[in-house]
């Protein structure tokens, strides 16, 4: 939700520069690591969705980020390419862990 949120806060901006801040915060304000980032080509795609591709998902084949993600507008990235991207500022996901499912945000807002 911070990815999203941070991306789409600002109007007309690339993703580079909407999610310096957010990248700041993460990395305890260390501008190298940040733009080490911003300049990284995109990881490579888990064997989950890599498995996906190959069963037909269109939502997984859509996932793979381009080159040049960070002079990308938001708007120009799928909601796959935002899973990558947040792969990609938060390095060290577990996909091991149990699957929250797909109405997560909604059980957090309002219950049940």
């Amino acid at each position: 939700r911070r990815v999203l949120t941070a991306t789409f806060q600002q109007r007309r901006k690339t993703v580079r520069n909407s999610l310096k801040k957010l990248l700041l915060d993460v990395h305890g304000g260390d501008k190298e690591k940040v733009n080490s980032i911003l300049d990284s080509d995109p990881l490579p795609l888990s064997k989950e969705t890599l498995q996906a591709i190959e069963n037909g998902d269109a939502f997984a084949m859509a996932a793979e980020l381009p080159k040049n993600w960070s002079k990308k507008r938001p708007e120009e990235l799928s909601p796959g390419q935002f899973v990558e991207l947040t792969r990609l500022i938060f390095p060290g996901g577990d996909s091991s862990e149990k699957s929250l499912g797909r109405k997560v945000w909604r059980k957090m807002k309002h219950g049940n």
